[in-house]
């Protein structure tokens, strides 16, 4: 009965690769990888924090691709096929453990469920959000874990937040809205604080808490239980929706492996979501600023304004251990040096 709840806990977690409009996809290879896990994962050494909580698939759309799933047959390799239309819904809560390869190939999360953040990071465009998963112990409530998420780092160092302790207090859902206190945060803008940098800040807020109650309710920020005029200089009288993935959001970002992660050589499954030109995903594997492979692949869609999922495998059977970067990129047909990107450093052993 447990191999059956962990199956089913896995698949769902296929169908959820990220927590913002994006689309699922048909991925053969990860869901036969999903019900035979790979002996390869090698956990990492030191525990991973705490941050956010994830999302969750409208019913409908859920049962028409696990239906579609479980009955596709064939191997696509690379290119994930075409997107179906799931509308502007996130993806489903699924219990991730540090032996889930289904989840990530190197997690070394605490035993619960799966959990997201978003953080502040830079593009071609200016600063824009990108996602970090981790893992929401059962036992901490989803909207706690996302407020402690926000107001602590990220395993990424590229990836930052301006929500400094104690700005943030307790969220609630409230007469269909979320209310997020900000008691001590200040409502005017800080003077170090760029006008993008601080609505980003509040879109994360939104983002991040939303994930955790699986629904994209409108977000209404309170100081001392009352609706503030202001948070960070950024009006926030009335509640505030979340803004449009593709202005708000990474076009391109790695959901696995994890920063930092021990992987075993052999097959490096690199999975992520994006939004490019033609859908086009180009990854490399570097070490000590060279490029030691390359492959490119094909994301689940791009005509549409929401992330697509994407995957990729490299060959890292011949490789040397030791520490690699993973530096996936949108395609530029500018050539100006413009396309969104998303890195992961990691360790072969």
């Amino acid at each position: 009965m447990n191999d059956r709840v962990d199956d089913e806990a896995r698949l769902r977690r296929l169908l959820s690769d990220a927590v913002s409009d994006v689309e699922p996809e048909n991925r053969l290879d990860e869901l036969r990888a999903s019900v035979h896990p790979s002996p390869k994962v090698v956990p990492m050494a030191r525990p991973r924090s705490w941050h956010a909580a994830a999302g969750i698939v409208a019913t409908a759309a859920v049962i028409g691709v696990v239906a579609y799933l479980t009955s596709v047959i064939g191997d696509r390799g690379n290119n994930v096929g075409p997107a179906t239309d799931g509308g502007t819904t996130l993806p489903s809560v699924a219990t991730r453990t540090a032996t889930d390869p289904a989840v990530s190939q190197s997690t070394a999360a605490p035993q619960g469920h799966a959990a997201a953040v978003y953080y502040l990071g830079e593009a071609p465009r200016g600063i824009v959000l990108y996602r970090e998963w981790s893992a929401r112990p059962p036992a901490t409530k989803p909207l706690d874990f996302a407020v402690g998420g926000l107001m602590s780092e990220p395993e990424d160092p590229d990836y930052r937040t301006p929500w400094q302790a104690g700005w943030l207090g307790g969220a609630r859902e409230s007469a269909g809205r979320i209310e997020v206190a900000v008691d001590g945060a200040p409502a005017g803008r800080p003077p170090a604080m760029t006008a993008r940098e601080a609505s980003e800040a509040v879109q994360q807020v939104i983002y991040t808490v939303q994930a955790a109650v699986a629904d994209r309710l409108p977000v209404q920020f309170t100081r001392h239980g009352k609706p503030t005029a202001t948070v960070l200089g950024v009006a926030a009288g009335r509640p505030l929706a979340q803004g449009a993935p593709l202005q708000v959001l990474s076009r391109m970002s790695i959901s696995d492996p994890a920063e930092d992660s021990k992987v075993q050589r052999g097959r490096l499954v690199v999975t992520g979501v994006n939004n490019s030109f033609e859908a086009n995903v180009v990854v490399r594997l570097e070490r000590q600023g060279k490029v030691i492979r390359t492959k490119s692949g094909i994301a689940a869609g791009y005509q549409a304004p929401r992330l697509f999922p994407w995957r990729v495998v490299l060959d890292t059977a011949k490789l040397p251990p030791g520490r690699y970067t993973i530096v996936a990129s949108n395609d530029d047909p500018s050539g100006r040096g413009q396309a969104d990107r998303d890195t992961r450093t990691i360790e072969l052993t």
